[in-house]
């Protein structure tokens, strides 16, 4: 079994050096100079703007914009005056630009801030950085459901609630979009794994669709979203880039999205079905969209001169709305790897950690000398992301814990030891002997990447270590990095305290030792569910049993090609069972739950009030923060339907607010509760319907820890 992992181990180590080599090059930042003869668009700005450029338009020049070039580029159309519009991946940074560009948390250590205001800042701050190496459009951010824990892209993603995804999201798109920069909200739809995501059939009833997957994109997309990117997998047997249910129907008809959608790379399986219903633009180049294709197609059916019209007529308006038609590529301006910037991802990063125990360990004392111990696979670097299309390497490898250590308590004695330092008898006296130690440990970017899902145990070096460790002194503390939810009950009894860090970015250090020291009062929340054991998620129930085993095959065997490997279903036969609304409502307990995380001081909540309003039902609390240090909390509103049920979950989140309060201090927190609150939606009518009925409105700290609690009555919809 050994073995198979460490060969296992071995492949993924292959394909990150591959992606790094061939996927993952920095292409030089554009000049503004050699940027201006490309910018005079050759029609004035104006209200009929876009329908002149389209009618100077050849065919040929139509079909070659609407695919793209140059691995990230929509190509330019010099003889029109229209420049090349630059895209780049993703939520944590501006990646594949050869620039000092800031290396933010991954998305799922910014979802555990909880704070939707300082994403917006985190969002500006990238958009910013988006006009000063030329990229127009971000390919961000991710807002799939961590449905199963062991998603190898689930660090890109915010979490496992539908609300809490949507509203994070939204916040920063707009901040993004602030900055004339344009977002496409991904995966659409159902990319909930990365095991043979090119050839899986996600499986999924009508509701659940309705009720967990989609929110988060609907919530960004009529909150102004000007781009959606379509998954790689199937959805109930049909390819997402051409699927005319959801693109054509729901996403463009319901929602009445105006917008591009994009197709991820190499995701398209067909030439007719995409452009009838599907992608505006095949990136990363003309697989599908070539011209010899179009035109057959066009020579067969004429009518579909106007499907390649409505592509290139909302790409332009896109372009033109954000202003990339009269403007250089690049903002020579505009500022990259600012100080600015930098504390805002550090303030980001400290934000998310969360502290899942503390035995009276921390925060530690800065001003007593002591002598501090770190080991583990991340003793002289922390891991600043997961692998794939998200990795900045930039920021690789990151600073260690040690180094920051030894800047910030000069007057500790500060000791790094990796490798198997349990075999070195004057180590294990170090570690004996030392006031502190701090155990990092985890997965890092080859562990956990994009095209393969990760395992769910830490490997074994770094349960040795944390094993050891703690047989030799009690006062360890474990730095757990990993982008979700992992198997720590065998071993969280062990260390006195404990600290989920995700993969925080280019601060990831200087935030830990900010926790460590009490500088920053941790205010993290979990954004999914741990539990004991893996198979406690009904969603793994019917998940591949090798879903930890890495194949070269499953990774690009059949990608773009509908002849090459069969499909096959991955049915979601949990339903509405994802997450804390399992647990809550049918069980097991879990270790930590939904929303949880310790601070070192307390919160009182008092004055819950609830009023009926026209805007909504109103509900307010008052926290105060009733213990030693200065901190914020998370208030989550969660409501309770009178019976519940796997087909009504027990409760489910619809409200939270960080609030940041001084020893002392006290505020009001408010919240409304809109219609969309207290329904379901109904595959009879495809249509939302309020349920009525009696409801527990609650506020607490988790899903667990609920402080307060009424009730309120709900009436059916006029017409029910």
């Amino acid at each position: 079994m050994e073995a198979l992992g460490m060969f296992n181990h071995l492949k993924r180590q292959i394909l990150q050096h591959l992606m790094n080599r061939y996927f993952l090059k920095l292409r030089p930042v554009p000049e503004v100079e050699a940027d201006t003869t490309e910018i005079h668009c050759s029609v004035p700005p104006g209200p009929n703007r876009v329908d002149q450029l389209l009618s100077r338009m050849t065919m040929q020049e139509k079909i070659d914009y609407i695919s793209g070039v140059n691995g990230f580029s929509v190509r330019a159309v010099k003889r029109l005056g229209l420049p090349p519009v630059w895209m780049s991946d993703a939520t944590s940074g501006v990646r594949g630009v050869d620039a000092p560009v800031t290396v933010f948390p991954s998305p799922i250590a910014m979802a555990a801030t909880w704070n939707r205001s300082l994403l917006k800042e985190v969002g500006r701050s990238i958009g910013r950085e988006c006009r000063a190496t030329g990229v127009s459009i971000l390919l961000a951010p991710g807002v799939n459901i961590a449905r199963v824990p062991v998603c190898g892209r689930n660090f890109e993603y915010l979490g496992e609630d539908p609300f809490l995804a949507g509203v994070l999201a939204r916040s920063y798109v707009s901040g993004v979009q602030s900055e004339r920069v344009g977002v496409t909200v991904k995966h659409f739809v159902c990319n909930n794994s990365e095991f043979d995501r090119h050839k899986s059939d996600s499986i999924v009833d009508e509701r659940t669709l309705r009720e967990l997957y989609l929110p988060p994109f609907e919530t960004v997309v009529q909150a102004g979203a000007v781009g959606v990117m379509t998954a790689y997998n199937l959805v109930n047997g049909m390819y997402a880039s051409e699927h005319g249910l959801l693109v054509e129907r729901l996403l463009r008809q319901k929602w009445r999205f105006t917008g591009i959608v994009v197709s991820d790379w190499n995701s398209l399986y067909s030439t007719r079905g995409p452009l009838r219903c599907g992608v505006d633009i095949e990136m990363p180049g003309a697989r599908w969209y070539t011209q010899k294709s179009i035109q057959e197609l066009l020579d067969r059916e004429p009518e579909y001169a106007e499907r390649v019209d409505e592509k290139v007529r909302r790409l332009l308006s896109v372009f033109d709305n954000l202003g990339v038609l009269d403007r250089p590529v690049r903002d020579a301006d505009a500022p990259v790897g600012s100080l600015e910037h930098a504390e805002i991802a550090r303030k980001t990063a400290a934000e998310s950690i969360v502290l899942l125990k503390n035995d009276d360990l921390l925060p530690l004392e800065r001003t007593e000398r002591k002598s501090i111990v770190v080991v583990g696979r991340f003793a002289h670097h922390e891991p600043i992301g997961g692998g794939g299309s998200s990795f900045i390497k930039q920021g690789f490898p990151g600073v260690s814990i040690g180094q920051v250590l030894g800047e910030r308590a000069s007057a500790s004695s500060i000791e790094a030891i990796d490798g198997r330092w349990w075999r070195s008898a004057k180590s294990r006296a170090l570690l004996r002997d030392a006031d502190v130690v701090i155990a990092s440990v985890g997965f890092d970017h080859v562990y956990e990447s994009e095209s393969y899902d990760r395992q769910w145990e830490l490997p074994r070096y770094d349960l040795r270590v944390i094993h050891e460790a703690c047989r030799l002194n009690t006062n360890t503390v474990v730095v757990q990095h990993a982008g979700g939810a992992v198997h720590m009950a065998p071993w969280v009894a062990l260390p006195k305290a404990v600290l989920q860090c995700w993969y925080l970015g280019q601060s990831s250090a200087e935030a830990i030792v900010d926790i460590l020291f009490g500088t920053v009062n941790p205010s993290g929340r979990l954004p999914v569910s741990y539990a004991y054991e893996l198979e406690h998620y009904e969603s793994m129930h019917a998940y591949p049993a090798n879903f930890d085993s890495v194949s070269l095959a499953r990774v690009q065997g059949g990608q773009g090609d509908p002849e090459k490997r069969k499909t096959w279903p991955l049915v979601y036969g949990e339903k509405l069972m994802v997450g804390y609304r399992q647990f809550d409502t049918v069980g097991p307990d879990p270790l930590f739950p939904f929303g949880f995380g310790l601070s070192y001081t307390d919160f009182a909540y008092t004055d819950l009030q609830l009023e009926s309003t026209q805007r909504g039902w109103c509900i307010s609390c008052r926290i105060m923060n009733s213990g030693e240090y200065d901190g914020a909390e998370v208030v989550q509103l969660y409501i309770r339907p009178e019976v519940s049920s796997r087909e009504h979950p027990f409760q489910q989140l619809r409200g939270f607010e960080k609030v940041f309060l001084r020893q002392g201090e006290s505020k009001q927190v408010s919240f409304v509760l809109d219609e969309r609150s207290f329904c379901e939606f109904d595959e009879d009518s495809e249509s939302w319907v309020r349920v009525a009925g009696r409801y527990t409105v609650v506020l607490g700290s988790s899903s667990r820890d609920i402080r307060l609690t009424s009730t309120m009555v709900v009436k059916k919809s006029p017409g029910n």
